[in-house]
């Protein structure tokens, strides 16, 4: 158009007026104009349009509807599709110009849509940034954790540090007087996670697309570095390790690539703060981890050897320049007496140490494990014995797969929490071999969700059997009278959980249990404890009150009264995040099943299993302790749960593997469980 002179553009306006064919939208405007030609008809129109915005503002003050409807009509007019019709007609300089004007409008309209998408990947990687700089990574042993902030935490954190920017300007201007007086700010938790991150970011052994991923407490699987989103079949090794071929320890250190076992990789940061303390009773453990409330205690040493500064784990309290005496046989931790000739403790055959408060066991003979079931995994059991058929009768945690379990097989402990039920294995020896002698459903005692069972005898001779109905409780009992053949309905006692009860010859029962949430002094790795509830008759419990026993932490606990009428508990002293397990077995005594010993014995059992053989396994952990005392009173065996042992149950001994036979073939290794009977005494 820009070659068309100005006469020549009005007469050729007109004859396109002239010559466009009618079509519904011209009709409308003809209808509206009389008929008039195109330019006389924008004129009027433009006229029409001021005209009506006009009465539209008039009208605005009576009514906001007509002026709506009034807009809302001209738009319906400039918005038909037929105004930007193409017709045949036209000339042929006005339809490229339409055209020309249609993929402008087309072009604009993709220009637009790719802004609109450039600018949502903008936002979602701004958004991306901004979380991982809202992220706190906490350090749990050598490892690394990332947990996202709350907005709260992070406000926290921002009023913390202009808290310390108004502290930092206004000592600079007072006297050095007034600075010792000034209060010393609290530890500013968010700096140090954000120097843990900067410590974390320097600081990678692994291929940039690689995350390292600790296994430092298990014997078993050394550090291996996982592809970046978790896929569970890519992995390397940190620089200084090797891959072993897909078995265990999977990555293993370089210096012992030259023959021997390989021990497993352990990737340290050379810049980390020391994270293990040793425990109060001699065990050396994590210091420092998530969350800092927990973990009550500052870091010593570099890692879970804690440089063999605990001491002799079998150290006595009372020990004095390597001389042990005892006064009373409290200082025998009940489980002896205290020679008064010599001032030394004469341990029963059950007990060891200098101070009686560990447990003394007899070599596994691989044959007599406990119950290892070809189909389902287990964790911990109760056994009791029947004078009706002269069979031990073993109440077990048997933990079925969640998908399939008509085929799969051994799904491990990962599943304890909703697919765990109760069943009933027997014995002609306390331990083992154990069986099911009937189908599942014949066997089974209680479906799930049951766990934890602990059975014992009345003074009547009745059984009572007590569980757990779900994973964080409540505690239920229930009864049989024909020792095991039919069974009351369970009812609940306690809103707890980790049953431990004692009946008393007068009808009561002590129910020990495991409290949650329990201010334990410094320094501690869990904020578990163990606490007592009082039933004075069988289907009813005082409320519990969640008064720690003693200082320690600890869950799972179980008493028995030995033949001089002295209390024992056994209990996991190392629960949750307490790591490493190794000595968990806790040991605690008492005059009165009330009052117990202020510092119980950590590690009075550990996760070591010896075999009548020689040889020798170490587990991760062993928990669920139960002991089967005999009828004089005397300690016989001791139930635990096992897990975290090598598949198989294959032992290293001498440099050898030697792969075990009978029950123990059907273990499958890391998170699969079962359940080890071992005799006590000599």
């Amino acid at each position: 158009m820009a070659g068309i002179d100005r006469d020549r553009r009005h007469k050729l306006y007109e004859r396109y007026d002239a010559d466009l064919p009618s079509s519904s939208s011209e009709r409308l405007i003809n209808s509206a104009n009389g008929g008039s030609s195109r330019r006389e008809r924008r004129n009027i129109e433009s006229h029409s349009y001021r005209s009506s915005n006009f009465s539209s503002s008039r009208r605005l003050r009576n009514s906001a509807s007509s002026r709506e409807d009034n807009f809302d009509a001209h738009a319906a007019t400039y918005r038909s599709p037929a105004l930007y019709h193409v017709d045949d007609d036209v000339p042929s300089s006005l339809q490229q110009l339409q055209q020309r004007n249609r993929r402008m409008l087309y072009f604009a309209a993709l220009l637009l849509s790719a802004f609109t998408w450039m600018t949502l990947v903008q936002e979602s990687s701004h958004s991306l940034q901004h979380h991982h700089a809202e992220t706190k990574v906490t350090r749990i042993g050598n490892s690394f954790v990332n947990f996202p902030r709350s907005s709260q935490s992070q406000t926290n954190s921002n009023s913390q540090r202009d808290s310390q920017n108004v502290l930092s300007n206004s000592d600079s201007d007072t006297s050095t007087s007034s600075k010792k007086q000034s209060a010393k700010p609290k530890e500013n938790i968010p700096a140090i996670l954000a120097e843990e991150h900067q410590a974390r970011k320097r600081w990678n052994p692994c291929n940039t697309k690689y995350e390292l991923e600790r296994h430092d407490h298990e014997p078993r699987h050394g550090d291996i570095c996982r592809i970046k989103g978790g896929i569970m079949s890519f992995y390397e090794c940190p620089n200084g390790c090797h891959e072993t071929g897909g078995n265990p320890p999977y990555c293993a250190l370089d210096q012992t690539n030259l023959g021997g076992s390989s021990k497993p990789c352990r990737a340290r940061n050379p810049q980390a703060e020391p994270e293990y303390r040793c425990d109060d009773v001699g065990v050396c453990v994590l210091a420092v981890g998530s969350p800092r409330g927990q973990f009550k205690g500052v870091g010593q040493y570099y890692d879970d050897t804690c440089d063999g500064m605990c001491g002799d784990r079998k150290d006595a309290a009372f020990v004095n320049k390597g001389k042990p005496k005892c006064t009373s046989d409290l200082d025998c931790s009940l489980a002896g007496i205290c020679l008064p000739e010599t001032k030394t403790c004469l341990c029963d055959p059950w007990a060891d140490g200098p101070d009686c408060s560990y447990l003394k066991f007899q070599r596994v003979d691989k044959s007599r494990l406990g119950y290892i079931n070809e189909r389902h995994s287990s964790w911990g059991g109760s056994i009791v014995y029947s004078p009706a058929d002269e069979m031990y009768h073993m109440y077990v945690s048997e933990i079925i797969c969640k998908i399939d379990p008509d085929v799969r097989k051994r799904c491990g402990l990962g599943g304890w929490e909703t697919h765990s039920r109760v069943v009933v294995a027997k014995s002609v020896n306390v331990d083992g071999p154990f069986q099911r002698s009937g189908s599942d459903e014949e066997e089974v005692v209680l479906h799930p969700e049951h766990h934890n069972p602990s059975i014992h005898v009345s003074s009547t001779g009745d059984w009572h059997l007590f569980t757990i109905s779900g994973s964080s409780g409540p505690i239920e009992r229930m009864f049989s009278k024909d020792q095991g053949k039919t069974w009351s309905e369970p009812i609940t006692i306690s809103p707890r959980q980790n049953p431990g009860p004692l009946l008393r010859p007068d009808g009561s029962t002590f129910l020990y249990y495991r409290a949650d949430g329990v201010d334990l002094p410094s320094p501690t790795c869990s904020d578990e404890a163990i606490s007592l509830q009082i039933c004075p008759v069988a289907q009813t419990c005082h409320p519990p009150n969640d008064i720690p026993l003693f200082a320690h932490t600890g869950e799972d606990p179980s008493v028995f009264v030995d033949h001089r009428g002295n209390y024992h508990m056994l209990f996991n002293a190392l629960p949750y995040k307490c790591v490493p397990k190794f000595q968990q077995g806790g040991h605690a005594w008492s005059k009165d099943g009330v009052n117990w010993s202020a510092n119980p014995r950590v590690g009075a059992f550990d996760t070591t299993i010896q075999f009548t053989d020689g040889t020798r396994i170490k587990c991760e952990r062993r928990e669920r302790p139960q002991m089967v005392v005999g009828a004089d009173g005397r300690p016989i065996a001791l139930v635990t749960g096992m897990t975290g042992c090598p598949k198989g149950l294959m032992s290293e001994f001498n440099g050898e593997v030697a792969l075990n036979s009978g029950d123990a073939r059907f273990y499958r290794g890391g998170d699969d469980s079962f359940t080890l009977v071992q005799l006590v005494g000599t």
